[in-house]
């Protein structure tokens, strides 16, 4: 599949009117594979951002509104944000069909159409962009700058805060430390340890939109990597973030760090809502 090219389209680069924080989620099976050990312990994750006081963005893979209503219930019912993740985290990738079964079977359990999307890990393609302009969705958050996941290392996407492709949809790019181009998501700091993680808090610059994204699997040890068809290389990697897990304690820490910096924790609804309202 083709990965979406900034240079056949246009990208324009915008800054935030302010400093953005916004907690996502992406709840899906465990490792991309059926298991769901990580995935139960959902309650403990609402529980944790409640007593920290933190809004939190969920972007459920598709097939779980079908197959585990129960937790998509309890995310509403905790007054999450609740937008789509790709369908099934099984296949490789995305594409317009599945974009569509997600669509759906998200439509039969919200009522309403999704209205915001991240893809399957971090690879927004050709092909889904221009289904997501068909099927009407008001703005994606799949775009990863930076080395490993997503890999989008363009100069053009550590230009602005977000971004709008073709004057139709808005952009909101998963957090990086920008000027060494790494992921600023739960898993990556934890393959970094806290020591390294202050030295680039220290040197680099974070974007003042700050999209930040967990699993679960970066939370608990229940996960079972070795039964995932993930290649080896990919099942060290979590096996060592997992190690090394700070726990649903570290988000009220990084909610307090961020909120010193004058950060506004919200959702990817208010989010959008604030951004769209701005203009450039």
């Amino acid at each position: 599949m083709q990965i979406f090219d900034p240079g056949i389209h246009r990208v324009e680069p915008r800054r935030s009117p302010g400093r953005i924080a916004v907690l996502s989620v992406d709840v899906e099976h465990d490792y991309g594979g059926e298991r769901t050990d990580a995935l139960d312990r959902l309650p403990d994750l609402l529980r944790a951002v409640r007593e920290a006081g933190l809004p939190l963005s969920a972007f459920v893979e598709g097939r779980l509104f079908d197959e585990r209503p129960d937790l998509c219930a309890a995310l509403v019912e905790a007054g999450a944000d609740l937008h789509l993740h790709c369908h099934d985290h099984r296949r490789p990738g995305d594409d317009a069909r599945s974009l569509r079964a997600g669509a759906a079977a998200f439509t039969r359990f919200a009522g309403r159409r999704p209205t915001g999307y991240r893809a399957h890990t971090f690879r927004l393609t050709e092909e889904v962009f221009a289904a997501l302009v068909a099927e009407g969705f008001e703005w994606d958050s799949s775009i990863l700058p930076g080395l490993g996941l997503g890999n989008r290392r363009e100069a053009v996407f550590r230009r602005g805060d977000y971004f709008v492709f073709d004057e139709s949809l808005p952009e909101y790019p998963v957090a990086s430390w920008r000027r060494p181009g790494i992921p600023f998501i739960q898993s990556y700091r934890q393959l970094l340890g806290p020591r390294l993680e202050s030295l680039l808090d220290r040197a680099a610059d974070l974007p003042a939109l700050l999209i930040y994204d967990l699993h679960l699997v970066d939370l608990t040890p229940e996960g079972r990597i070795g039964e995932t068809a993930m290649p080896a290389w990919l099942k060290a990697g979590h096996f060592l973030a997992r190690r090394r897990s700070r726990g649903f304690a570290d988000l009220a820490v990084l909610g307090e760090r961020f909120r010193r910096r004058g950060y506004r924790w919200t959702t990817m609804t208010e989010c959008h809502r604030l951004l769209a309202g701005a203009g450039r």
